[in-house]
């Protein structure tokens, strides 16, 4: 019986085609991975017990018994913390220096919920009392929260604007006392804000 075998240079020819082929059929190619999804960012909504918020002879501060207060809930609903950095409080459009607060002095725990100073909960909120308590004429207050996200997003929203009541004619405010911030504390239509 004879073998006949190709000569040396079709075999070696056969065994690169052979290889050259393996190679391509079992090489990947580099894929790029999938882009993931942003991460989520804080989402918040407010809520005012009143809108407009009626002008009060007493009960908004020790020094300063008349103004306009309410209470006002700030939830987070998108599952991410915000961790609040700035609370500014304005009357009439313009930030008022004897509203220059922290987060913490005017927001805390609302009823049956977790709280930690200086946060708004994944899924939580904080409740607090705002307003002016002075005895200027105004028509408007409003505030407005800035932080980062847990995602590391920074976040900044203005509430709506809270219409105040008219003060009743003939009201007088004593005059030696300094405005002030409310103390009252409270709860409740919702307003969505969202993270710009």
């Amino acid at each position: 019986m004879t073998t006949i075998c190709p000569p040396a240079s079709v075999r070696e020819l056969l065994v690169v085609c052979v290889l050259v082929v393996v190679t391509i059929g079992c090489s990947t190619s580099p894929s790029s991975a999938p882009t993931p999804p942003p991460s989520p960012s804080a989402r918040l909504q407010v809520t005012f017990d009143q809108n407009p918020v009626p002008f009060r002879s007493s009960g908004c501060s020790f020094s300063m018994p008349s103004g306009w207060y309410t209470s006002a809930r700030v939830q987070e609903t998108a599952g991410v913390a915000l961790a609040v950095t700035t609370l500014t409080q304005k009357l009439d459009g313009a930030t008022v220096s004897f509203l220059t607060e922290s987060f913490d002095s005017r927001f805390g725990a609302c009823a049956g919920l977790a709280f930690t100073p200086g946060m708004i909960l994944a899924g939580g909120a904080a409740c607090g009392t705002v307003g002016a308590c002075t005895d200027g004429n105004h028509s408007t207050y409003q505030f407005s929260l800035a932080g980062t996200d847990a995602n590391g997003h920074t976040i900044s929203f203005d509430t709506p604007v809270l219409q105040l009541g008219a003060r009743p004619a003939g009201q007088v405010a004593l005059a030696h006392a300094a405005p002030s911030a409310p103390m009252a504390p409270a709860s409740a239509p919702i307003v969505e804000m969202k993270a710009r």
